[in-house]
């Protein structure tokens, strides 16, 4: 198959607006290029003349977000958006074909601890009786497969947050990745959305993947949660129980960005049990204040931060 690849390239750290304005204009998800992050490894791997290697010196200026949108794809409004969020970028774009990537990234997906409880292992390396600390994932085209920090830094603050028997909301879900892990962990029952149905599609295959029979996914929005909580799929997610659902959860995940945890916070707060919790992640560091602002201002209290490397995740309670 066919795609546009759209890469939006800067001397400045332009990762998040970037990334906002690309997921706006459709994009199912984005890779991004940090030079930050891509030094703090070199660091760490204690092999900094890496950084005065050839080619690979010049990845360490530039900061670039990419993305693939179908070929019939305009490039007008999003032209126009990035040019009102950002200052200096270039935009680069060129036709690829699926098969440069299709198949090839399994290699580098490994087994991995998502947290110091949980381990993820791709499907193709599976093998024998799913263990409860282990999560089988087969990502499909869906972002969330657990390596990014956002993931993991959200997996590790629900683990903190959920209660057994607790019923979650998990608002951006991918692949489905922290439904899963709050299963894992007790819940009675998780509601995914996404705006993106490939992500809907990944997920609810990956809760087949892993036998997990109380989560269900639906196409959407915060503001459709009405009509998804009163239909039979959701409900029947609480058949083994044979509880009810009052209409608030106690735990809602929202991995996504700082401007729609923004936009969202004081409606998240209205679907959130008394004393109950709302994890945030997908928040880069820069951001941090102002989305925990954002979460005061709509009555959130406890405030907890974790960070790891440039993004950082929220907890707070109700």
């Amino acid at each position: 198959m066919k795609w546009i690849e759209i890469c939006i390239e800067s001397n400045k750290d332009i990762t998040e607006m970037a990334s906002m304005a690309l997921f706006e204009a459709g994009a199912n998800g984005t890779r991004i290029q940090n030079p930050k992050e891509i030094k703090s490894l070199i660091d760490k791997a204690g092999a900094k003349e890496l950084a005065d290697y050839g080619d690979f010196s010049q990845i360490l200026d530039i900061y670039r977000v990419t993305a693939y949108f179908t070929t019939d794809f305009i490039f007008d409004n999003l032209k126009v958006a990035l040019n009102e969020l950002l200052d200096e970028f270039s935009f680069l774009w060129r036709e690829v074909d699926d098969s440069e990537w299709t198949g090839t990234w399994k290699k580098y997906y490994k087994p991995f601890d998502l947290t110091p409880e949980i381990k993820i292992i791709p499907s193709w390396e599976a093998e024998g009786s799913i263990k409860r600390n282990t999560i089988i994932m087969d990502p499909g085209m869906a972002f969330g497969t657990g390596t990014h920090e956002s993931t993991s830094l959200c997996a590790a603050l629900i683990e903190e947050h959920i209660r057994p028997g607790d019923v979650v909301l998990d608002i951006g879900t991918g692949t489905g990745i922290l439904s899963i892990a709050a299963a894992k962990h007790g819940a009675k029952a998780a509601l995914a959305i996404d705006i993106d149905p490939a992500a809907v599609k990944t997920a609810e295959q990956n809760f087949k993947l892993n036998k997990i029979d109380n989560a269900v996914a639906f196409l959407g929005e915060l503001k459709d949660i009405g009509k998804f909580i009163n239909s039979d799929k959701f409900k029947a997610a609480f058949k083994s129980s044979k509880a009810s659902f009052e209409g608030k959860f106690d735990l809602i995940a929202a991995n996504i960005v700082s401007d729609v945890i923004i936009s969202l916070a004081g409606d998240m707060k209205k679907y959130i049990t008394e004393g109950g919790s709302l994890v945030c992640s997908g928040i880069i560091t820069e951001r941090e204040n102002d989305v925990s602002d954002a979460l005061l201002a709509a009555g959130y209290k406890n405030l907890l931060v974790r960070r790891k490397n440039e993004w950082s995740a929220i907890s707070a309670n109700v």
